[in-house]
């Protein structure tokens, strides 16, 4: 070989060390497989060299579980990391949790900027916390969410799959630029408060090609929630997609710009819900678009409800101090489980206010269904079926 050949190899092979990934991997740290000992000291060792890495500018440290079954107890993942571009957790296997978690998220990332989930099953093993649940002479753990995203920034989740959880499946909570995308969640229609997402004091978050079928809310937008994107996903079972419930106590951020297009919701409690609580307390929902939306046997296609008072406790008069504006919903078509396939029961104090309907076809029984409006101002345009009530 000619020295400049050398020279040139040697070159290439600098660069090639250069731009390769660190990889921290969980069986480095001790993790074993099969599911008889408990990895978290292991997980959090591996995170924990990653996000302490410093490599190259922009490169990524990958933390890596590798295929087969590990039994985490409960992990924090704790933040900034000195990679300024994040950590990637590469997930080839299943990651399952105990019967019971001693704290109310079983695997939190907090501060984790630039934070990339990539594969893998997140398992939360929740059917033994719903047994005690469903007896009321049982003392129960508290329930908990299987993935916490808290306080960061320019986080990806993607093609991950979450099980049975104990609570919510996944919250996204004070946090900005969040996109999930190609997620399956799970659990049975019965389980209960297994939310699929839930998203509060947040924005910039994109929901996209998900499935979720849950015993609760497929997404769930609490107050302080701005700038959502929900497209091409696939709900039910479970409580459909949900604004709400907002003004439970005083001093709420309101829900602003979220958009929610191309999806289909089957046998789902609702479809399209705000719901806020019967109190005084003020709030805001604003600048809201469903469209392109299939209903499949939905009991409550589309429903906003400003009278929720579960145990009527402190709702004087149930009237929402919670003000709904610039709602529109458009090429909205199925068939609902229910007469009322339109319902608009909204504040004496705060009424609902433009409201738009256009192009509307959801039917009850191969018949027409009804609309109910109360308290409710706005338009309707091209073919709204059931009748506009507005």
């Amino acid at each position: 070989m000619s020295t400049l050949a050398l020279s040139l190899a040697v070159l290439a092979a600098v660069f090639a060390a250069a731009a390769a990934v660190a990889e921290y991997n969980v069986v480095d740290y001790g993790a074993r497989p099969g599911g008889g000992a408990d990895s978290a000291d292991a997980f959090l060792a591996a995170w924990a060299a990653a996000c302490n890495h410093t490599g190259r500018r922009g490169s990524r440290p990958v933390m890596r579980v590798p295929a087969g079954r590990f039994l985490l107890s409960k992990a924090y993942f704790k933040g900034p990391c000195r990679s300024a571009a994040g950590v990637v957790v590469a997930i080839d296997g299943t990651v399952f949790a105990p019967p019971a978690v001693d704290s109310t998220a079983w695997i939190m990332f907090h501060y984790a900027d630039g934070l990339a989930i990539r594969g893998g099953t997140l398992d939360g093993q929740g059917r033994a916390h719903w047994a005690c649940r469903a007896d009321p002479g049982r003392k129960c753990p508290p329930g908990t969410t299987t993935l916490d995203i808290s306080q960061s920034k320019g986080v990806s989740i993607k093609k991950v799959t979450l099980l049975d959880s104990k609570n919510v499946h996944m919250s996204i909570f004070d946090s900005t630029g969040v996109t999930v995308q190609g997620v399956r969640i799970v659990a049975p229609a019965d389980s209960p408060n297994t939310d699929g997402i839930h998203v509060q004091l947040s924005s910039h978050v994109n929901i996209l090609s998900t499935t979720i079928g849950t015993g609760d809310d497929c997404v769930s937008m609490g107050p302080g929630t701005s700038d959502v994107l929900i497209r091409n996903i696939k709900c039910g079972p479970g409580h459909g997609i949900s604004i709400g419930s907002l003004g439970g106590e005083a001093g709420e951020e309101g829900v602003r710009n979220v958009t929610v297009e191309a999806a289909v919701l089957t046998g789902t409690q609702n479809g399209l819900r705000i719901k806020t609580w019967g109190k005084p307390n003020r709030g805001s929902v604003t600048g809201v678009v469903f469209s392109r939306v299939t209903m499949r046997g939905v009991h409550n296609p589309i429903v906003v409800d400003q009278n929720y008072c579960p145990g009527h406790d402190q709702c004087p008069g149930k009237s929402s101090g919670v003000r709904i504006s610039d709602v529109s919903y458009t090429d909205i078509e199925g068939t609902s489980a229910t007469p009322v396939a339109v319902k608009f029961d909204c504040s004496g104090s705060n009424p609902c206010t433009g409201f738009r309907l256009s192009n509307i076809r959801l039917t009850y029984e191969d018949k027409t269904a009804q609309s109910l409006c109360r308290n409710a101002d706005g338009s309707a345009s091209g073919v709204v079926s059931p009748r506009s009530c507005l």
